[in-house]
């Protein structure tokens, strides 16, 4: 569950910034494919990738986690 989640959230994320999962790739030094099995939620990033992803995409990790209150 936690794993959908976070996919739907950086799906949304991404789409209101409108960053491209290929940009988002290259910023991460990571492939296009890496960031599309994270948001179908085949695969999750590490916890050093989850905060530059937050920095990125200028979120909270608990927003991206779905731990929002």
């Amino acid at each position: 569950m936690l794993k959908v989640k976070f996919g739907e959230n950086l799906k949304s994320e991404l789409l209101s910034k409108n960053i491209t999962q290929d940009t988002l790739a290259k910023k991460l030094n990571t492939t296009q494919a890496t960031v599309s099995r994270w948001i179908s939620g085949v695969n999750q990033p590490d916890f050093e990738t989850l905060f530059l992803l937050c920095e990125i995409l200028e979120c909270e990790p608990n927003e991206l986690l779905g731990w929002k209150e």
